[in-house]
């Protein structure tokens, strides 16, 4: 009689047992089915940066962001301004000895002349001239002051395409030497072409 009891205990328990297993799996799978990652960038949440400037058929365009302390707001606005200047000048240059290879190019010149490098030299001249003038257009704007006591600065700027162009040009055709060398309504054309269709953030 007893062994039939605890018979009757163990298999009781046992069953029991794998019921409660049998629920605690269904319930993990059905929770595991539910689950559904959050849609969205990986990266979290992006967004613009304050005075996002954005190249045009018509204009070079940078945004110049610097970061530091509050007590040198003065310091950051000049920083951002310079880094701001210091990437629309990449921008030209970039942009205008693509102006000069495709001239060449149309020519027939073999690139590395007197002449060429002499036009490179005085187009680099101008652009350092023209960016060293640069203004803001936006900003400056800060960032509220962080745990450190520092806060981020920044400014846009922008250069019209056709000043620089034409600034370029109108150097090179003062110039005797360059004047007999090169084409100068065929010059602006190029370098005019070679500007509008650099977009380096499209």
């Amino acid at each position: 009689m007893k062994k039939k009891f605890y018979l009757g205990i163990a298999l009781a328990a046992f069953i029991s047992g794998t019921t409660f297993m049998s629920c605690k799996t269904q319930s993990t799978q059905q929770t595991n089915t539910d689950y559904k990652p959050k849609a969205g960038s990986p990266f979290g949440d992006v967004f613009d940066a304050p005075c996002a400037q954005y190249d045009t058929d018509d204009e070079f365009a940078a945004t110049g962001i610097a970061n530091g302390s509050k007590n040198r707001m003065d310091v950051l606005q000049t920083s951002a301004l310079t880094n701001a200047q210091n990437v629309i000048r990449q921008k030209m240059q970039h942009a205008y000895k693509g102006a000069i290879d495709d001239y060449s190019n149309y020519i027939g010149n073999n690139r590395g002349s007197d002449a060429d490098s002499k036009v490179e030299r005085a187009g680099t001249q101008i652009i350092d001239r023209i960016v060293n003038d640069t203004k803001a257009v936006c900003g400056p704007k800060y960032t509220a002051v962080d745990d450190r006591g520092d806060v981020t600065c920044f400014v846009g700027i922008r250069i019209s395409k056709k000043q620089v162009a034409q600034a370029i040009a109108d150097h090179v055709s003062k110039d005797e030497e360059l004047k007999i060398r090169f084409n100068e309504q065929e010059f602006r054309k190029r370098m005019n072409e070679s500007f509008e269709k650099f977009k380096e953030n499209k």
